[in-house]
């Protein structure tokens, strides 16, 4: 008489727990360098996002932290945290003998001269992603800066790991609502709501005109200019119409309405690939 012995459980025990860990591998490679061009020492962070490094601004790609307070030439407000970002980031720095790798992307620098990095730190034998750090804080928020899209799963992972352990900015955003930072909901917009946010709210429109690809929510309108057009698939967009979402980017107000111009799929929630 035969004996059967049930071989399927094992393979499919071992397949579900590799398809368990895939999300984790992918986000664990994205955060490692491709090729870490210099190593350098640092002096200091300017903000929670910029670090001087050989009397140069270096700006941190796929980050934003909260903006200071700037009292010279034109006022600037600063933004909840704003201090603690900029002593996290120092903290990190000295926390390594201000060493950094530096790695750069696409693009180098900005209109303000300012050169964009991926900023890397050892911790031993490993070499660890500096912007993964911050992000991890809860003292930053990841940002999208075509063409600068290296890490961008690892960045957004990052953030949203710090969001739901509700540290820091995002421990703000529980208890102190009433800041709309960093989360701003789109029905209560006020003059303060300029900057970097997060804007939620429900979209009530989706249109194109032959400059943009417009989302409209209440009082806030998403644009998406031309040249951003090849990043965007508009069945997806138009798919947003009566549901809420949150697309981050630099608000300004006009006319009354807050307008934020967004330049990646990643900045909007609901078509960021960390949040499927």
């Amino acid at each position: 008489m035969k004996s059967f012995i049930h071989r399927t459980p094992i393979p499919l025990l071992f397949i579900s727990a590799l398809l368990f860990l895939v999300p984790f591998i992918a986000h664990a490679d994205d955060c490692a360098p491709k090729k870490i061009d210099v190593w350098v020492k640092a002096s200091f962070a300017l903000s929670g996002d910029t670090v001087i490094i050989q009397n140069k601004q270096y700006r941190l790609i796929g980050v934003e932290a909260p903006q200071i307070e700037k009292k010279q030439k034109f006022y600037t407000s600063g933004q909840p945290l704003s201090k603690a970002s900029q002593a996290n980031l120092n903290t990190i720095l000295a926390n390594h003998n201000l060493n950094v790798g530096v790695e750069y992307d696409q693009k180098r620098s900005d209109e303000f001269y300012r050169t964009y990095v991926h900023l890397y730190v050892k911790e031993g034998d490993k070499i660890v992603n500096l912007q993964k750090l911050v992000l991890e804080s809860g003292l930053a928020l990841a940002q999208s800066e075509p063409p600068n899209e290296l890490h961008q799963q690892c960045y957004y992972q990052a953030e949203k790991d710090a969001r739901q352990n509700k540290v820091a900015l995002w421990s703000l955003a529980e208890k102190r609502p009433d800041l709309n930072y960093p989360v701003a909901p789109s029905s209560n917009i006020t003059t303060d709501d300029e900057g970097y946010h997060i804007y939620r709210g429900k979209v009530v429109k989706v249109d194109k005109s032959s400059n943009n690809y417009i989302l409209n929510m209440d009082t806030t309108g998403i644009r998406i200019r031309e040249a951003d057009w090849d990043r965007f698939n508009y069945d997806d967009l138009e798919e947003l119409e009566g549901k809420v979402i949150e697309a981050r980017g630099f608000g300004f107000l006009f006319q009354g309405a807050m307008f934020v111009k967004i330049h990646s799929p990643y900045a909007i929630d609901r078509l960021n690939p960390v949040n499927r």
